[in-house]
């Protein structure tokens, strides 16, 4: 599933449980009020008490051109919706065979996959990339939804390792962040079906700056994978779901080796 609105909106609200600044207040508005039909710069400025500037100033802040950009988008969410209901399996059609079934084999088939990549672990692959992460100036990481969940754990690993780790949920922000990528730097794009290594501006970004880069992937058909310095893979390319739980697997036995040679 691709990223968008929901997820910045979403990132947004959980740096603070308050009302007091403008941005929290805005996007809490427009999640609590997702998929309305008119949508319109008045009605937020009316309900949340603020001005019209405000409101576009917060749209700005996410990287559009105005609110008109930025309603562009609110008016895509039902898409995101879309995809989380098939990435759920949920059924529309209730005469289909029933859900449990499906996503129970689902389960199965990741234990399997899962099972079959713990068996052939490459155990030189996690020695290459602590030792990367170590000799690094400063460690980059590029991720979305739960692979991000997960690059977020890698950080706060490594940040109690003593290894200073940025990690940037928003795209916009992690634009930036790859301007500032320099030849000492390492940079960790985790895209595990290859929907996010299409965002090509981010991807090219990285791949064209001094910074040594790698690709954590459960594809290994993915297009644009040839650019970066290193690619790891995460076993047979299995079911969808069952590429979360090797990436997490690979986190926690890659901080594991990480921990034991430095620290």
């Amino acid at each position: 599933m691709s990223a968008g609105l929901i997820l910045t909106l979403q990132n947004i609200i959980n740096q603070s449980p308050t009302y007091t600044e403008i941005d929290i207040v805005i996007a809490r508005y427009l999640l609590n009020h997702l998929y309305k039909e008119n949508l319109s710069i008045n009605d937020i400025a009316t309900e949340c008490h603020i001005s019209k500037a405000s409101v576009t100033r917060f749209s700005q802040n996410l990287g559009y051109a105005g609110f008109n950009d930025l309603k562009k988008d609110y008016h895509l969410t039902y898409i995101e919706l879309d995809e989380m209901k098939i990435d759920l399996n949920v059924i529309t059609n209730k005469q289909v065979s029933p859900l449990q079934k499906n996503i129970l084999s689902e389960f199965q088939n990741s234990v399997n996959d899962l099972a079959a990549y713990a068996e052939n672990l490459d155990l030189k692959e996690f020695e290459s990339l602590s030792e990367l992460i170590h000799e690094a100036a400063k460690v980059h990481l590029y991720a979305t939804l739960i692979p991000g969940n997960m690059a977020e754990i890698l950080q706060h690993m490594l940040l109690t390792a003593g290894k200073f780790v940025e990690y940037y949920p928003q795209l916009n922000n992690q634009l930036i962040a790859a301007d500032n990528l320099k030849e000492n730097d390492l940079a960790i794009f985790i895209s595990l079906e290859g929907s996010y290594v299409m965002q090509k501006d981010l991807t090219l970004k990285i791949t064209r700056s001094k910074a040594t880069t790698v690709l954590l992937t459960h594809n290994p058909e993915m297009k644009l994978s040839t650019v970066f310095d290193h690619v790891i893979h995460l076993g047979d390319h299995g079911t969808e779901r069952g590429g979360k739980y090797k990436l997490l697997m690979f986190i926690e036995f890659l901080a594991h080796c990480y921990f034991n040679k430095y620290v």
